[in-house]
């Protein structure tokens, strides 16, 4: 362990920032890089393939918590619309361009405030499935909205 220690090399930028830490947040902060010094001298013996992919099953298992898919069909084919939602945007693909414009109203109408983007638009055309494609990025949302 003495060797792991004396192995430790931090840079003015991470010192500065050490400083100005208050008592357990430098304890917190010395266990975060020894625990990361102890990895990287774990995965040097063990080859830099099998480290890599040791860190990417560690992502797949943590970013499988929390995520729910939900699927519901009704209707034909041709009026089928997948809607993909994360923290920022909404992707709505269908076959059908009213289908895709009443799902996006559907979205204001629930309190979204959303704007079309055009340009990650232009970077999903090349996987999109069906006829129309749209991305709108998420700007606020609101608990109802005022007609007047």
């Amino acid at each position: 362990m003495k060797n792991l220690f004396n192995k430790i090399e931090i840079s003015y930028p991470e010192f500065n920032f050490f400083k100005h830490l208050n008592g357990a947040e430098k304890v917190h902060y010395f266990l975060e890089v020894y625990d990361i010094e102890t990895k990287k001298r774990k995965n040097n013996s063990k080859g830099l393939l099998s480290g890599l992919n040791d860190f990417f099953d560690e992502i797949n298992e943590e970013a499988n918590h929390g995520v729910e898919f939900d699927s519901v069909e009704f209707g034909n084919k041709n009026d089928r619309v997948d809607i993909m939602i994360d923290s920022e945007h909404i992707v709505i693909e269908s076959n059908n361009l009213k289908a895709t414009r009443h799902i996006a109203y559907r979205f204001v109408d629930c309190g979204y405030m959303i704007k079309r983007d055009k340009d990650i638009e232009k970077m999903f055309r090349k996987s999109k499935v069906s006829k129309y494609l749209r991305v709108y990025k998420i700007i606020g949302q609101e608990s109802c909205l005022c007609y007047n």
